[in-house]
């Protein structure tokens, strides 16, 4: 017979289709309800721009004021004389104590000189090759054979490196640990404390959990303090605190804790957002890679380990802030003022959104995207890491800056080059942690040990490959 079709006769039905397997999805991250306008830039950046120069906002008993216009958040953020750093809150005191974080006006600038000679570029200059000696052992610590909790981790080895590359001291594995654990419950604490200061409320497993997180913090920070081993010139930064305040040695305990507890809490942060990055996107990952053998070489850097030499690594971290970095800023005023046409009572809560600029889209194209290239030293058109506001602005910016500008992209660049990162649970969501600084709850991922790599240095990819997406923003 022919297989020629008989006019007028309908056409045979076509073979059932095969079933398409769906792609396989990439982790989002999720905002709770209560938390989503606090933490969600994407969404509070929407709400801010229906809304007029001031927003305010109430959630539960706490009513803030939001800053919208950028003009009155430098303001707010400069101006001391009338808005009150949040450190400063006698609610904080057993927390911030007489350091650095507890004070203001001259008392505070005369404490940031004191450390500024240990935080120049001159005395930095060897930092990034310290961070990339002290980094094996500590990346030794963890485990490759199974999923670990990245948050934890990423959590002990900044405090590893901190403590290490910039006090020179020592703490043990046992103490990195139990830091690394209580972290998350003094941060927390001391937001819930802070907002809800007029309400002394707080649910007493959460008032336990606070303080036994100060008291482990209080114990590392005297460890610190007699572990601690003087440059030959005296020119350190523990050094410098001990000299200036001579015989009070409380004095130099309560900077050392607003040190580490700073410290430990935005280098933690940063560094689980990009190892969930990298995770999510593994052509970045190799690109990290491909730069940071070029740099560190198979048996260690031939030279001086700069942040400067690997733009890659630091356009990552840069991206990471973007989207991942802390959300607001917080003040509170010292008396009633007016702003942006409305009146603000004495000891109102004054949040600046950080998180809400880094995702304007009169800024950033595709503000939602993860996109380190758009860092870029040739991207167009160009743009500066300062908008991004890492370490805050005005009186309080941090005194650090130039220090994790080098510790957190040699930490980096040394785990991507001896680690190879993977998303234990694919498609699984990350939440978020309301902290001093957002980290990612629940992100856990295998640190396998990379394949040997050769010899020579690997080619630095300046796009990213076919495969390299992102996954959706959170919706509103």
């Amino acid at each position: 017979m022919s297989d020629a079709k008989v006019p007028g006769t309908p056409p045979a039905p076509a073979p059932p289709a095969l079933p398409v397997p769906a792609p396989e999805k990439e982790p989002g991250v999720a905002y709770s309800r209560s938390l989503r306008f606090w933490l969600d830039p994407a969404n509070l950046a929407v709400k801010l721009r229906q809304a007029g120069p001031v927003l305010r906002t109430k959630t539960g008993p706490a009513v803030a004021f939001q800053m919208n216009d950028p003009s009155l958040i430098r303001k707010v953020g400069s101006t001391e004389e009338v808005f009150q750093f949040w450190g400063t809150d006698p609610c904080l005191k057993e927390v911030a104590g007489r350091g650095l974080t507890g004070t203001e006006g001259r008392s505070h600038r005369e404490r940031r000189a004191v450390m500024r000679p240990a935080l120049a570029a001159p005395r930095l200059a060897e930092l990034g090759t310290s961070v990339w000696s002290r980094t094996r052992r500590l990346l030794a610590a963890i485990p490759s054979d199974r999923p670990v909790d990245m948050r934890f981790e990423m959590g002990r080895f900044a405090a590893g490196l901190l403590v290490e590359s910039v006090l020179n001291s020592t703490l043990s594995p046992k103490t990195l640990a139990a830091l690394a654990r209580s972290r998350s419950a003094l941060s927390a604490g001391m937001i819930w404390k802070y907002t809800l200061s007029p309400w002394p409320w707080l649910p007493a497993p959460r008032q336990r959990a606070f303080r036994r997180a100060a008291s482990t913090l209080d114990r590392a920070v005297r460890e610190v303090y007699d572990n601690h081993r003087p440059d030959p010139d005296g020119g350190d930064l523990v050094s410098l605190l001990k000299r200036a305040a001579g015989d009070d040695r409380d004095g130099v305990l309560h900077d050392l804790y607003a040190l580490l507890l700073a410290g430990i809490e935005t280098t933690t942060g940063t560094l689980a957002w990009s190892c969930y990055e990298l995770g999510r996107h593994p052509d970045h990952q190799e690109a990290l890679r491909a730069e940071a053998d070029a740099v560190l070489g198979t048996d260690g850097p031939a030279g001086a380990v700069r942040p400067g030499l690997m733009p890659r690594t630091t356009g990552f971290i840069t991206e990471v802030t973007r989207v991942h970095g802390i959300p607001f800023l917080v003040r509170r005023t010292r008396h009633t003022t007016c702003l942006g046409g409305q009146t603000l009572p004495a000891r109102a809560v004054v949040t600046l959104p950080l998180g809400a600029l880094r995702r304007d889209p009169a800024r950033y194209a595709r503000p939602d995207e993860f996109d380190p290239l758009r860092w870029s030293p040739d991207a167009q058109p160009p743009l500066s890491p300062a908008s991004v506001f890492t370490y805050g602005l005005g009186p309080r910016y941090c005194p650090g800056a130039a220090a994790a500008d080098i510790l957190v992209p040699v930490a980096l660049a040394a785990l991507v080059h001896a680690r190879t990162l993977r998303m234990a649970r694919p498609g699984r969501k990350v939440r978020v942690s309301l902290e001093l600084t957002p980290t990612p709850k629940g992100l856990s991922m295998v640190a396998a040990p990379r394949a040997p790599h050769p010899a020579g240095a690997g080619a630095v990819r300046s796009r990213p490959g076919p495969d390299e997406h992102t996954a959706p923003a959170p919706h509103p």
